[in-house]
């Protein structure tokens, strides 16, 4: 006799054996006990949570002969015992059969009585994928079915399903099985099928599986085929490829410790072992969202994963922060899904995450490590209260007059083509993101945008107002990575969003009233050349204008 998948050994028969859908199984069990049978019912949710075994428990308790009082089929009958071969009960998967051509075919054959049950049942799985044509066609149906058919309709995505076929339906809302709900099956199972595991490790099954029974019944039985013995923790992240919790935790540390090389080292680990990036991504959401949710209530309960590591973290990170790093990495994996290097993006996102004091302390403002605490200094925009932090720049800034220049001669010799080409070729500045000297400067880049650009001179502005001190303690090493990309040694200033409007009105004024900005070449000239050239403001003065600030200085003529 052939292997029979466990989930398929396991599948309940009746209502008694369905898992996590007490209130959907008591409703429908009452109607078929009371002959209050619908003629079309819709079932609705997650993947692998029991919406086709439901349709199948239907269509065996209504064509049983012997029915007991309590809703179980008797499995003696001819229609129990022919159950899985009838003809009267037709499944059809319409994600490869959702044309209306096959839907006629249905309907007509539909009108055919049954051959020995008492019903006729179509179930038709993943009814979404039906296009309008085909809905449309079994709308017919719907409207006017024949005594003897009954449909049952399945699919995870409902929102896709046309309001006039809902409407002529018994709706059901399918929910995930609860974490517990599926270890007690699978305990169940084990038992029965002699499989030895720890209950780590079904745990661990369970919150893989997100709430689909089937699922977890299938890594159970992938488990039970490969590994001699004992199945443990261990043995379920090497079989879906993902990390622990406690790996996930000690990320964390690398993180908040900006540990650049250990950050690199552990992504590139992800990528050689194939793992992938969103999936971890997503484990490391579901961190955060036990960490959140520990911080929040300090009951151990609502935690899925290993207790002690987020326990661990709830001390370290405040709940607004940790609100925060959800967002972000929420949009990051929207990011990754669309993007052709997930592994740089990820790189990019977190050593710069470690470098931007978005990961801040629950006490005292400390920085954690494995042996010692030590303090840190908070730069954010925002405190945890909500109030603005306003930082003194002037102390990490470039010398005033220097800066002046900087930023006069990046606009003397401002060029369209210039700044063009550093931005269509910024996957030079990209691939330095994982070099050892260059990797963290890198990352900073990401939070800035290119301004002005010009023989030798560069105008970056800084996203935040944050981020700039770090920018400028880099400058340096930032000119470094500039030279080694583009082979061109380049001056460059900072600024922030509010330097960036002023020097751009001033621009704008200066070019009106017939000022020229030219080369300045000693550090003690005077910023403006005092010298005038008449300018009028004819087109081409005002599309020199817009080449180099933008479409949106038109709003300052």
């Amino acid at each position: 006799m052939s292997y029979l998948a466990l989930y398929r050994k396991y599948r309940p028969t009746n209502f008694d054996d369905l898992v996590g859908q007490n209130y959907v199984s008591s409703i429908i069990k009452k109607e078929i006990l009371n002959n209050h049978i619908s003629h079309a019912y819709l079932f609705s949710g997650p993947r692998g949570t029991g919406k086709t075994s439901t349709a199948k428990i239907i269509a065996k308790m209504i064509n049983c002969l012997n029915l007991s009082d309590d809703g179980i089929p008797c499995g003696k009958c001819q229609n129990c015992l022919t159950f899985s071969v009838s003809s009267d009960i037709v499944e059809i998967d319409a994600a490869s059969n959702n044309g209306v051509d096959e839907i006629r075919e249905l309907r007509d054959k539909a009108n055919l009585v049954p051959t020995s049950a008492k019903y006729k049942i179509y179930i038709i799985d993943e009814v979404h994928m039906l296009t309008n044509q085909a809905f449309n066609a079994l709308l017919k149906i719907l409207e006017e079915p024949p005594s003897h058919i009954i449909f049952i309709l399945a699919t995870t995505e409902f929102n896709k399903i046309p309001i006039t076929v809902v409407s002529r339906c018994q709706k059901f809302k399918f929910t995930k099985v609860s974490n517990d709900e599926i270890v007690d099956r699978m305990k169940k199972i084990t038992s029965m099928e002699d499989i030895s595991i720890d209950d780590e490790a079904l745990y661990e099954i369970a919150r893989l599986s997100d709430g689909g029974l089937r699922d977890a019944i299938n890594m159970l039985d992938q488990l039970s085929s490969y590994k001699v013995g004992k199945i443990n923790v261990l043995d379920v992240y090497n079989l879906n490829g993902v990390v622990s919790y406690n790996q996930i935790y000690n990320f964390l540390l690398f993180i908040i410790n900006d540990e650049s090389s250990k950050i690199i080292e552990f992504i590139q680990e992800l990528d050689r072992n194939g793992n992938s990036i969103v999936r971890f991504l997503e484990d490391f959401l579901s961190f955060l969202k036990d960490v959140m949710l520990f911080s929040k209530t300090s009951d151990d309960m609502v935690i899925t994963g290993n207790k002690e590591d987020i326990i661990e973290a709830s001390k370290i990170l405040s709940l607004p922060i940790i609100y925060n790093i959800i967002m972000k990495v929420n949009d990051l994996i929207n990011k990754v899904k669309v993007s052709s290097c997930p592994t740089i993006l990820t790189l990019s996102f977190f050593i710069n995450l470690s470098i931007s004091s978005d990961f801040t302390t629950n006490s005292d403002n400390k920085k954690i490590n494995d042996d010692n605490v030590t303090d840190i200094v908070s730069i954010n925009d925002e405190n945890e209260k909500g109030q603005d932090i306003s930082l003194d720049v002037g102390d990490f800034l470039l010398d005033d007059n220097i800066r002046k220049i900087r930023i006069n001669n990046s606009l003397a010799t401002a060029s369209k083509k210039y700044k063009d080409y550093i931005i269509n070729n910024w996957n030079l500045i990209n691939d330095k993101l994982i070099d050892k000297k260059y990797g963290s400067v890198a990352a900073l880049l990401n939070d800035t945008e290119v301004l002005v650009v010009g023989e030798s001179y560069m105008m970056i502005l800084a996203k935040y107002d944050s981020l700039l001190r770090r920018l400028y303690n880099n400058l340096s090493l930032i000119e470094d990575l500039f030279r080694a990309a583009f082979n061109k040694k380049y001056e460059i200033v900072f600024l922030t969003k509010d330097e960036w409007q002023f020097e751009k009105e001033k621009y704008i004024v200066s070019i009106k009233k017939g000022n020229k900005y030219n080369i300045i070449e000693n550090k003690d000239t005077f910023l403006m050349n005092n010298d005038k050239q008449i300018i009028k403001e004819n087109n081409s003065s005002i599309d020199k204008v817009i080449s180099i600030l933008g479409e949106d200085v038109i709003e300052y003529k």
